[in-house]
C-alpha cells in the first residue's frame, strides 16, 4: 500500500499531518467518478492504477478493458480480456461476452457469434445469458451468421457420439432399456461421479417401468448438482407420472426460466415441459430453437406443432405438420394429425391432445404391429426406439389384445433387450397364465436360456427343458389337429412318422404365433395336409384325392394347406 502525506496549514499557522492512502480501492472508485462524468481518459488512468496496485486480480482487468472499450480501442480491450481467461481466471465466463461485444463492434461476426457461445455454453444461466442469446440472434438474423453455430454443435455431435456408448446413451437411442439398466448400474459403480449414466439410468429405469428407483436416481443427482438439467428434467416427468400435483410448479420452475443452446438439451427441456402439461413453455422453446436452427429437422417440426395443438393454436400446428408431410418418411404421422385437427375443429371430436414423439399414437402403432411385421425392412423397425419404447409400454399397461400383440412382436424382435423384457414379464404375479403362456411360446421361439415360472405360483423351470408342446395350450384346435393325424399314423401302423409329424406340425405353429394374419381354420383340412406332407416327405405312398375323401375336404384344401406346411419346413425349428 501506497501511504503519502500532504501538509496543511492552519489558521493558527500550525501544519496538520493528512495521511493519504492509495490503493486499488482508491483508484477504483475514482475511475467509477470519472466513467460517470464520462472523463474516459481519467477513468482510464484511474483503472490502470488498479493493475498496477493488483496485478493478479482479473476484476481489475475487465474494468480497465471496459474503458479501452468505451473510448473504441477494441484491440486493447480483447488483449486484457484475453488475458484474465488465459493466465488469471479461465472460469471468468462474463469475459467470453464481452469479447462477442468487441468483435461485434469491430464487424468481426464470426469472432462475436464464436464468442457468445462459448459464454452460452459455458454459462446458460449466466448474468449476460438474455443479452447474449439477443446478440446471437441478431448475428444470425441480420448479418448472416451461422457459420461458427453449426461448427460448434457439429463439435458437440461428434463429442456426444463418442460419449454415448460410455454412458450407455446407446442403448436408450436404439430403445435396448433392459440392456441400458444392467450396463449402466455397472458404469455407476465404477463411476460414481458419471452424472451421464446417472441420467441415463434414471431413464432406463423409467422406461423399464422401475419408477421408484428412477426418482430415488434423479434426487441424488440433484442432491449433488442442484442445477443439473437432465435431472431437472428426468424429476418433473417422475413427479408427473406419481399425480404430484402440489409440487409439479416447483419440479417445472427451472425449465421454464432457462434456454439450453445445446440442441439436444433444449430440446429435452421443451419436450419435458410437454409431457409435464406446460405447452405455451414448451411452445416458447420450441419457437426459439427453430430462429437458430438453419433447417429444422422433423423432431422439431412435429414438437413444435404438438405444443401449437396442444394450446389449441390449430393453425399454427397445420401449418408446421404441412411442413412436416413434406419429408416422406414422417408423411403418415403428418397426415394423421393434420387429419385430427379437422376433426376438432368440424366438432367431430372434443378435444386433441397430441405427444411429442415423433410418431404415431402408441395406440395406432399396435394396431398395426401386424402390417409392420410383414415389412420386408425388418430391420429397420427393430431398431426403431420408439417403436421399441411403444412396445414396451403396451406390455406394462395394454389391454389383453394389446399385450398379446407385443408378445408376438417381441417374439420377432428376437433380440437380448427383447428376451430380457419377455423374462421379466413373465416373473410378473399381476398377470394371468395366459398372458404368462404367450409370453412362454415367445421365449421358445426366440430360443431363449434362463428360468421362469409356468404360472404364478409354481417353481422356476429351465425355458429349454419346457416341453414344445406348451405351445397347444394356446389353442384346442392346434392339439386336436395334432391328437387326430398321431391318431391316424398309429391306426396305420406307421408309429415311425409320429415324431416326424410332430416336429413338422409344431415348427409351422411356431412359426406362425409370429404372424397374427394366419389361421389355422376347419381341422380336417389340416389334419389331411399334415398327414399328406409327412407321408410324402418320408417316402410313404400316398394320393391326395384318397386323403380328401377319407376326410370330407376337398383336394385343393389339402394342396394349400401342405404347401404351407412345407413352407414352414424351411424355416428354423424349436
Amino acid at each position: 500500500m501506497d501511504t503519502r502525506h500532504f501538509r496543511k496549514s492552519s489558521s493558527n499557522g500550525s501544519s496538520n499531518v493528512i495521511a493519504m492512502n492509495f490503493d486499488a480501492a482508491y483508484f477504483f472508485e475514482r475511475g467509477v467518478r470519472f466513467l460517470q462524468r464520462n472523463d474516459l481518459n481519467k477513468a482510464l488512468k484511474a483503472f490502470r492504477k488498479t493493475v498496477e496496485y493488483e496485478p493478479n486480480n482479473p476484476i481489475n482487468y475487465c474494468n480497465l478493458a471496459g474503458v479501452y472499450s468505451e473510448m473504441g480501442d477494441f484491440e486493447a480491450s480483447n488483449q486484457l480480456l484475453e488475458h484474465v481467461l488465459c493466465d488469471l481466471d479461465p472460469n471468468m465466463t462474463e469475459c467470453q461476452f464481452y469479447l462477442a461485444n468487441n468483435y461485434a463492434n469491430m464487424g468481426k461476426y464470426d469472432a462475436a457469434e464464436e464468442y457468445v457461445l462459448r459464454y452460452l455454453d459455458a454459462d446458460p444461466n449466466g448474468e449476460y445469458a438474455d443479452d447474449a442469446e439477443e446478440m446471437l440472434g441478431v448475428l444470425l438474423d441480420e448479418f448472416g451468421g451461422g457459420r461458427a453455430l453449426e461448427k460448434w454443435q457439429e463439435e458437440k455431435r461428434k463429442l456426444d457420439a463418442e460419449q454415448a456408448a460410455k454412458d450407455g446413451r446407446y442403448f436408450l437411442e436404439n430403445g435396448q432399456f433392459e440392456a441400458a439398466v444392467e450396463w449402466l448400474e455397472a458404469v455407476i459403480k465404477e463411476e460414481p461421479e458419471n452424472y451421464a449414466a446417472y441420467n441415463n439410468l434414471c431413464l432406463a429405469y423409467y422406461y423399464t417401468g422401475q419408477h421408484d428407483k428412477a426418482l430415488a436416481l434423479a434426487d441424488d443427482v440433484l442432491h449433488r448438482q442442484p442445477d443439473n438439467l437432465h435431472a431437472l428434467c428426468n424429476r418433473a416427468i417422475l413427479v408427473k407420472h406419481f399425480g404430484w400435483k402440489d409440487v409439479l410448479d416447483a419440479a417445472a420452475e427451472p425449465l421454464c426460466k432457462v434456454f439450453p443452446l445445446h440442441y439436444d438439451l433444449a430440446m429435452k427441456v421443451g419436450t419435458t415441459l410437454g409431457i409435464i402439461g406446460y405447452h405455451a413453455d414448451a411452445f416458447e422453446k420450441f419457437r426459439r430453437l427453430m430462429r437458430l436452427t438453419a433447417q429444422a429437422d422433423p423432431v422439431l417440426i412435429h414438437a413444435t406443432a404438438a405444443a401449437a395443438a396442444n394450446c389449441e393454436n390449430w393453425a399454427i400446428a397445420e401449418r408446421y405438420w404441412q411442413m412436416l408431410a413434406r419429408e416422406s418418411e414422417y408423411q403418415a404421422v403428418a397426415e394423421h394429425y393434420l387429419r385430427r385437427v379437422q376433426e376438432v375443429r368440424a366438432g367431430h371430436t372434443a378435444q386433441l391432445r397430441v405427444s411429442y414423439q415423433l410418431d404415431l399414437p402408441v395406440e395406432e402403432q399396435l394396431a398395426v404391429v401386424k402390417d409392420k411385421l410383414k415389412d420386408p425392412k425388418m430391420e429397420a423397425w427393430r431398431r426403431d426406439p420408439l417403436l421399441r419404447a411403444s412396445l414396451y409400454w403396451g406390455l406394462r399397461h395394454g389391454n389383453h389384445e394389446t399385450r398379446r400383440r407385443v408378445i408376438r412382436a417381441l417374439a420377432v424382435v428376437a433380440d437380448d433387450d427383447a428376451e430380457k423384457a419377455l423374462q421379466l414379464f413373465v416373473g410378473r404375479r399381476d398377470i394371468d397364465d395366459t398372458l404368462r403362456l404367450y409370453a412362454i411360446v415367445a421365449l421358445k421361439r426366440i430360443g431363449a436360456r434362463g428360468k421362469v415360472r409356468l404360472s404364478g405360483d409354481a417353481e422356476e423351470v429351465a425355458i429349454e427343458q419346457i416341453n414344445p408342446d406348451v405351445i397347444f395350450e394356446l389353442n384346442p384346435s392346434w392339439r386336436e389337429v395334432w391328437q387326430r393325424a398321431e391318431t391316424w399314423l398309429e391306426k396305420e401302423n406307421l408309429q415311425r412318422l409320429v415324431p416326424e409329424a410332430k416336429r413338422l406340425w409344431l415348427t409351422y405353429l411356431y412359426d406362425m404365433f409370429l404372424h397374427v394374419h394366419r389361421r389355422i381354420g376347419k381341422a380336417d383340412i389340416w389334419v389331411a395336409g399334415l398327414l399328406y406332407i409327412t407321408l410324402r416327405y418320408f417316402g410313404v405312398p400316398i394320393v391326395q384325392r384318397e386323403l380328401a375323401e377319407e376326410f370330407s375336404v376337398a383336394a385343393s384344401s389339402i394342396r394349400k394347406c401342405s404347401a404351407r406346411l412345407e413352407q414352414s419346413l424351411f424355416t428354423s425349428g424349436i
